[in-house]
């Protein structure tokens, strides 16, 4: 078999079906996860027939940061091309590089993911919520179209952007111009989040 398969319940009728997981190292609060991957895979899965969306579980580090998205699906098949269908739905959301999809006896069955992510790490005090909507703007006029603002987490005595594109080293270059012009960006680091 597959696909390891259960009975589960949807709404208040048993339904059975084959369970598989994707896992993905986004690093996004579980309301930006949601909207970015969850309710649109679910469209997907929707329109196919092929099942539906069990769970998702947005894993932190032991700062408390995002670490990863673990997305869990039932599927009326244990084909390969059910799994391989979500990772290209996923891909088409511009899952990032290094995300697995698979099941119970393989959770890392296809790798899948194109998109890099950087993370701009601003001190709290530095820029308050409307400095940090224009450290945002300011990104993301120097990005020019080469990446995208995923959204914020609080980290203590951080604030950490993240952003998404297609390739790191332009994401980095253009991100560090902007910390060496704006002020709020004092004491600011960037780094690469998969």
């Amino acid at each position: 078999m597959f696909l390891q398969s259960l009975s589960h319940e949807d709404g208040m009728r048993p339904v059975d079906g084959y369970y598989g997981c994707a896992r993905m190292p986004v690093r996004l609060a579980p309301d930006l996860a949601e909207e970015a991957f969850i309710l649109p895979l679910s469209k997907a899965l929707a329109a196919s027939g092929l099942g539906r969306i069990a769970g998702f579980d947005v894993e932190l580090d032991p700062t408390g940061e995002p670490s990863a998205l673990t997305v869990t699906f039932s599927l009326i098949t244990d084909a390969p091309r059910a799994l391989k269908y979500i990772a290209a739905e996923l891909d088409r959301l511009d899952a990032p590089a290094g995300s697995f999809i698979g099941n119970a006896e393989c959770p890392e069955l296809f790798a899948f993911g194109q998109s890099y992510g950087l993370g701009l790490y601003l001190k709290s005090g530095a820029a308050d919520e409307d400095g940090a909507l224009d450290v945002v703007e300011a990104c993301t006029d120097a990005l020019e179209g080469r990446g995208l603002y995923q959204g914020t987490v609080f980290l203590g005595d951080r604030r950490a952007l993240y952003f998404y594109g297609d390739s790191f080293n332009r994401m980095r270059a253009a991100v560090t111009f902007v910390m060496s012009t704006d002020p709020r960006c004092r004491d600011a680091y960037a780094r690469r989040l998969n």
